[in-house]
Parts: C-alpha cells; sequence; structure tokens
C-alpha cells in the first residue's frame, strides 16, 4: 500500500505573514505582498484575512517594526 502524506499548503501570503509574526519585522518586499493581498482582498480567504488583521494589530501595537 502507497503511503501518502498530505501536507497543507500555504499560500505566498501565509508564509508572509508567518514570517513576519516571527521575525517581528516587515521588509519592503513584505509590503509589498501585503499591499497586493489588500488590493485583492475579496479574494482572500477568510483565513488570509484574520493574518492581515493580526499583522496590523501588531503593527499598531508597537510590536511588529518596518525596516526600509
Amino acid at each position: 500500500m502507497n503511503n501518502l502524506k498530505v501536507e497543507a499548503r500555504t499560500t505566498p501570503l501565509e508564509s508572509v505573514v508567518k514570517n513576519i509574526l516571527a521575525v517581528r519585522k516587515i521588509s519592503a518586499s513584505d509590503r509589498q505582498v501585503l499591499r497586493l493581498a489588500l488590493f485583492s482582498l475579496h479574494s482572500l480567504t477568510v483565513t488570509e484575512q484574520d493574518q492581515i488583521q493580526q499583522v496590523y494589530e501588531e503593527l499598531e501595537a508597537g510590536r511588529i517594526s518596518l525596516i526600509k
């Protein structure tokens, strides 16, 4: 019998958000990904919308910094 391994896929947005929350910094390329996601907000999943909201809240609270 074949052992199939099912892996959860992560979108580029999810990967960027996970990285932002891990390093607590937003790079210029991260900002570009977030900007593009916001322009297509209607096509994002609920999970992706929640992740963007979490980044915004952390940024607003000063727990994430922007890198030039």
